[in-house]
């Protein structure tokens, strides 16, 4: 059973090894909870199962003859591996699936918020008339943008997504600061950057981008104190999990105009609707966490679940295992 989205050259080629239930949760617009995923999988008497956004808990596993669990996610939150493990079951994911499409939406949301096309775009809206030659010049000055070329560029993560905006950034003639305390001095020089803390990020930059996922650690690593830090002319994109900045605080910073900008395509408010405070600002941009909702990520997510799927089936170890240890021991 397939309740994640799948491309149909992935389904044919795995209804050639076993029947598939194919639900796709984006146009069913329905996520299976608890007993309710039990139910449907002992219903149909299920062994393989592929999910993007449904709760796979630990009941649901103990409840069920689960031999397959895929994760069409790159950190799977919402499976309990821990008791797939104990019971066996192989739990594999889709490493790097979405990684090239935040990247270039990141990129996109910096040419977008320096030369201020959202802004350009609502004084269009309001309305715009040219009764005078002045009319116009006001018009152009207010739209004068910046460039990433030359610009500092501080990249908070350097994990496979922060590492493909490094490179990128590298082709406009950014110059790259990292902060990221788990990555090797060859990993940050690989990308031409140079190892900061990061209140020396925060201080240097031009522009700051994160990618980390949300822990103990990465709550509000850019709170307050950090945004205070920030240089007047700064602005800040956040792709990668809700829950990283703190949202209030910047909030009230681009209010006071403490600083230049920001583009969000995640917040600790979501799902984003129209009452979003961030959308009453011009010098904000805000995308419904989109980053990696592309047709390229549901072709790789297919084909890298498929392949280890068929890996299963044939008796070799899976490529993308979150849990390798089972195979250290009969299944």
């Amino acid at each position: 059973m397939i309740t994640a989205t799948f491309t149909k050259e992935a389904l044919a080629r795995l209804s050639q090894r076993a029947d598939v239930i194919y639900e796709d949760w984006r146009k069913t617009g329905r996520i299976y909870f608890g007993d309710e995923l039990a139910d449907k999988i002992n219903e149909n008497k299920v062994e393989i199962l592929v999910v993007e956004a449904d709760q796979v808990t630990a009941d649901v596993i103990e409840g069920t003859n689960l031999r397959f669990i895929g994760a069409c996610r790159g950190t799977p939150y919402a499976v309990d591996v821990a008791a797939a493990t104990a019971k066996g079951i192989p739990v594999v994911h889709a490493p790097g699936r979405n990684s090239q499409a935040v990247a270039e939406l990141t990129i996109g949301l910096m040419v977008a918020l320096l030369r201020k096309l959202v802004y350009a775009q609502r004084m269009f809206t309001r309305g715009v008339s040219y009764e005078t030659d002045r009319d116009f010049q006001d018009v152009y000055n207010a739209l004068e943008g910046g460039e990433i070329h030359g610009k500092k560029v501080g990249i908070i993560g350097l994990g496979d997504i922060g590492t493909r905006v490094a490179k990128i950034l590298l082709s406009f003639g950014a110059s790259i600061l990292v902060y990221d305390p788990y990555v090797s001095d060859d990993k940050i020089l690989s990308v031409g950057g140079k190892r900061v803390t990061l209140n020396e990020l925060v201080r240097q930059s031009d522009i700051i981008t994160l990618h980390v996922r949300l822990t103990d650690e990465t709550y509000h690593i850019i709170g307050k104190e950090e945004i205070s830090m920030m240089k007047p002319s700064a602005v800040i994109i956040n792709t990668s999990s809700p829950g990283t900045v703190d949202d209030q605080a910047l909030l009230e910073a681009l209010r006071q105009g403490r600083i230049a900008g920001a583009a969000l395509d995640v917040q600790e408010n979501e799902p984003v609707d129209s009452s979003n405070p961030f959308l009453e600002l011009d010098n904000a941009i805000v995308t419904p966490h989109i980053g990696g909702n592309t047709r390229e990520t549901v072709e790789r997510q297919s084909n890298l679940i498929v392949e280890d799927i068929f890996r299963f089936l044939d008796g070799d170890k899976p490529l993308h295992l979150l849990n390798p240890e089972i195979y250290q021991r009969s299944i």
